[in-house]
């Protein structure tokens, strides 16, 4: 009789044990999940992010190049400029 009950008890904690298994597999799953959803909205973002700063690098070039500062690009579009390649330069190195 007395090993009956250790049988018993074996089994009872196995069964938990796989339950318990199963259980945190499926928080896995999710976890997983939610870490591909995260990657592929980061990657959407940087391109966008990428694409903004070619847009406001290119408006910045072409207002200097049709003359409507007259020529010259002002020293607050200028200053503005030299921080969007500074940050691109980062960027690109963080990528890397």
């Amino acid at each position: 009789m007395a090993d009956d009950s250790y049988i018993t008890e074996d089994a009872e904690a196995r069964e938990a044990l796989v339950n318990n298994v199963l259980q945190i597999q499926q928080q896995l799953r999710g976890v997983i999940a939610r870490v591909d959803s995260a990657k592929k909205e980061h990657e959407s973002l940087l391109t966008e992010n990428q694409m903004l700063q070619k847009y406001i690098n290119n408006s910045l070039t072409s207002t200097a190049v049709f003359g409507a500062t007259g020529g010259a690009i002002s020293q607050s579009a200028a200053a503005a400029a030299a921080m969007m390649n500074k940050s691109r330069m980062s960027g690109e190195q963080h990528q890397a």
